[in-house]
């Protein structure tokens, strides 16, 4: 692995077999699943688009995520706008344009190991230099693709902390929207300002 260059790329664009597909695990059955059998279907319908992290020859998957659409909701005070309120206090329901990943994997053969090969002096488990790889992804997304101010996720046991190691923080402020699969899980979101603080 050292020297290669690993870039995420769009799954129907990465040119990537089924076959590699077919081989990525990261040791949770339903996201290992995810990737093999609904991440293209979930493309083609709107629900989210999978990116792959790979290098040149595109024999291996190291890594994955999926990402859609998302707001993030708050009522704040209408008279602060100048507008009819929506609700008895006086509130108006208002939202941030946000990017929420929607899933986040490594290979399993890379958990918890360190990138000794990556950087010598600055030793970092790939976990943490992918993630980092797909938030710069998501920086420059924002800026010349469409425009979001906030990343939100909803965390896991295994995977909080390497979200809050890279600045995401609780938003209970926000109001909670119903996602099937996130029961047990935290919502977490980071600003783009933060996020530069991360990758740079």
């Amino acid at each position: 692995m050292n020297g290669a260059e690993f870039k995420y790329i769009e799954l129907e664009q990465s040119k990537v077999t089924d076959e590699v597909i077919g081989q990525f695990d990261c040791g949770n059955a339903d996201m290992t699943e995810y990737l093999h059998y609904q991440a293209k279907k979930d493309a083609a319908n709107g629900n989210g688009v999978t990116y792959v992290l790979v290098t040149e020859d595109r024999k291996r998957i190291y890594a994955y995520a999926t990402i859609k659409a998302y707001s993030l909701y708050y009522y704040d005070d209408a008279n602060k706008y100048h507008t009819k309120p929506m609700d008895n206090e006086g509130k108006i329901l208002l939202s941030i344009p946000c990017v929420e990943i929607k899933m986040f994997a490594i290979s399993r053969k890379l958990k918890k190991q360190v990138a000794y090969t990556w950087d010598s002096e600055n030793l970092q488990h790939y976990s943490s230099i992918f993630f980092k790889l797909f938030l710069e992804e998501l920086y420059y997304m924002s800026m010349n693709t469409i425009g979001f101010q906030m990343v939100f996720l909803r965390a896991n046991d295994e995977g909080e902390r390497l979200y809050r190691n890279n600045k995401f923080v609780d938003c209970d402020e926000y109001l909670n929207t119903y996602d099937a699969k996130s029961e047990g899980c935290k919502s977490l979101a980071v600003t783009l300002t933060e996020i530069e603080n991360v990758i740079f």
